[in-house]
């Protein structure tokens, strides 16, 4: 399917994109809301007002990711590629879904994580990688840490997914990160470092190509070879005005004297998702996050939480 040609006046078409998001999210949560009462009319154990109230936000917060998976399907049949200015980067509000604050409100976001560098990489399938082992060092000193200390949290971080050697009982073997914020448990590694990294690393399963349509510009430029941090803001503030159509698209406008990354390593679309819910009724307030793969037209719910 071709994609959508960029546009320069994005501003109307989000905020007419805003409006027909909050009213399908009012409708579809004011109908569920209706059954949902209804179905846990007559339960014993959500009696007492509290019981029930957490029962409800949370039911409400569950909806809210089928709505966000639909959201998703829906721009998936429309284009092929992803970028900043589409509806399902609008961050819902709170909203209503009665008259009474106290019969609902819904709140979230859409988080793309897949402009992000994705941990699991450094060894996928439990095979150490050099290469992304090397990104992520590049990654790590753009945001200020030493190269010693850089090589070492790449190590640490890679031995604790790396699957240990045959016949190694000293090596521990541990698996795939289920979430970025699980290098906290890693021995050696610095929280200050942790926080730095947060708003550009991520845990997907492996491996997981990096969108340069919504990648950070300390990301571009880990992923580039020969791309300097400089020449990266520049390519982000381009593609504001128009996002890059395809990654011939993309190599094309790289600046000379960089190596434009290998085909397996970028795109121009997004599969991982962070779904982002905050929820309430009556008195209990619920917040639920949950991983979405969008490989196919229906994304696939990997996991929820509740924090």
């Amino acid at each position: 399917m071709p994609a959508r040609s960029p546009v320069c006046s994005r501003c109307a078409e989000r905020q007419r994109g805003a409006a027909v998001v909050l009213a399908l999210l009012t409708v579809t949560f004011a109908a569920m809301l209706a059954a949902a009462a209804l179905a846990d009319f007559g339960r014993g154990l959500e009696a007492v007002t509290g019981r029930r109230d957490q029962a409800q936000s949370r039911q409400l917060a569950r909806a809210a990711v089928d709505w966000a998976r639909q959201v998703l399907a829906l721009d998936m049949l429309e284009s092929n590629v992803d970028h900043g200015g589409e509806n399902w980067t609008i961050r819902i509000p709170p909203t209503q879904l009665g008259e009474d604050a106290a019969d609902g409100t819904i709140a979230g976001e859409i988080i793309d994580l897949s402009g992000r560098f994705n941990l699991n990489d450094l060894a996928p399938a439990g095979l150490r990688s050099s290469a992304a082992g090397a990104r992520l060092q590049r990654l790590m000193e753009l945001l200020g840490t030493s190269p010693e200390s850089a090589r070492a949290s790449v190590i640490a971080m890679t031995e604790w997914i790396a699957t240990a050697p045959r016949g190694d009982t000293d090596h521990a073997p541990h698996s795939a990160l289920v979430v970025a914020d699980e290098v906290a448990s890693i021995p050696g590694i610095d929280h200050a470092l942790l926080a730095r990294l947060r708003p550009y690393v991520t845990a997907v399963p492996a491996p997981a190509p990096v969108n340069v349509n919504t990648a950070a510009a300390e990301v571009l430029s880990s992923l580039v070879p020969g791309l300097g941090i400089d020449s990266a803001r520049v390519l982000v503030a381009e593609r504001e005005r128009a996002w890059f159509r395809d990654l011939a698209d993309f190599n094309a406008r790289l600046p000379q004297g960089t190596t434009p990354p290998a085909a397996q390593l970028a795109s121009v679309s997004s599969r991982h998702f962070l779904v982002t819910i905050h929820a309430s009724y009556g008195i209990s307030v619920t917040r639920l996050e949950a991983l979405l793969d969008r490989q196919k037209p229906w994304p696939e719910l990997l996991w929820y939480r509740i924090p």
